[in-house]
């Protein structure tokens, strides 16, 4: 068992244990989808399930409903991203200049555009933030545009989300969604 998962286990059966809760009686366990808590095969769930199968774990439905918001706002996100440089011939040809994969147009009802539109964004992120940048201090820029392109640098700046978590989390609820 990793040292993380160790430590969790063991935090977590010195809280139980001074309450008087044998992990033996649990019937249940709720947390968040995260690896070390809920992992399939090593997270703390699992550990707790081989002590007491009984112990039927369900992902905590707050955390999740938390993640549907989390998610639409990234998505929203990234779908401005896409208008706002699709609408003007220059902004996308400054885009094309500095990336070498143009943004991608989600579709409504295709999930995997909006992966693809996700792991474009990903793997291009310190291009496209170079591309505000130079639409940013370009002479022919409007105002508008200048405005909007430092905007968005000091958001990126700021950001503290985490986009591969956004891309792990947002495929295991496809394949989750795909399996029932």
């Amino acid at each position: 068992m990793c040292k993380k998962r160790g430590r969790l286990l063991v935090e977590i059966l010195k809280k139980t244990e001074p309450e008087g809760l044998d992990i033996k009686n649990c019937r249940g366990q709720s947390y968040d989808s995260d690896e070390n808590m809920a992992g399939k095969y090593q997270g703390v769930q699992t550990h707790i399930s081989e002590s007491n199968p009984l112990a039927k774990f369900v992902p905590c439905a707050a955390h999740t409903l938390n993640l549907v918001g989390v998610m639409a706002g990234y998505f929203g996100a990234i779908n401005c991203l896409y208008i706002y440089f699709s609408a003007s011939t220059n902004r996308w040809e400054v885009l094309l200049k500095y990336s070498p994969l143009a943004l991608k147009k989600e579709i409504d009802t295709r999930w995997s555009s909006r992966r693809e539109a996700v792991t474009n964004v990903h793997k291009h992120l310190d291009k496209i933030v170079e591309a505000f940048n130079h639409l940013a201090l370009d002479a022919v820029s409007s105002p508008e545009t200048k405005s909007v392109s430092v905007s968005y640098i000091e958001h990126q700046k700021a950001s503290n989300v985490s986009y591969d978590d956004v891309i792990k989390s947002f495929t295991a609820k496809k394949r989750k969604i795909k399996l029932k």
